[in-house]
């Protein structure tokens, strides 16, 4: 596997969901979970409200590839160079 900051750094660069299914093949992420921690990772460890009904790896992966769409995360991006801490990806 590559530099998982790598995988990362790719990740942060998608735009769609296309570029990051095409990204998650690139870097041979096949497992459900391994792709939905590097998801996560990529969009710094967001909180994430969890529903009490418990849901399939499938569904948790599909949530939070449309948390990764909505892009509210990339303010992250922002804060972590200015070194002021992050923001909730439900904020």
């Amino acid at each position: 596997m590559e530099n998982k900051e790598v995988v990362y750094a790719a990740l942060r660069a998608c735009k769609t969901r296309k570029d990051v299914d095409d990204t998650l093949g690139r870097f041979d992420v096949k497992d459900t979970k391994d792709a939905i921690d590097y998801l996560n990772k990529s969009m710094y460890d967001p909180q994430t409200f969890n529903s009490s009904k418990p849901i399939s790896l499938e569904d948790e992966l599909e949530f939070t590839k449309q948390i990764f769409l909505t892009g509210t995360w990339r303010l992250n991006e922002y804060y972590d160079l200015m070194r002021i801490g992050t923001v909730s990806a439900n904020a």
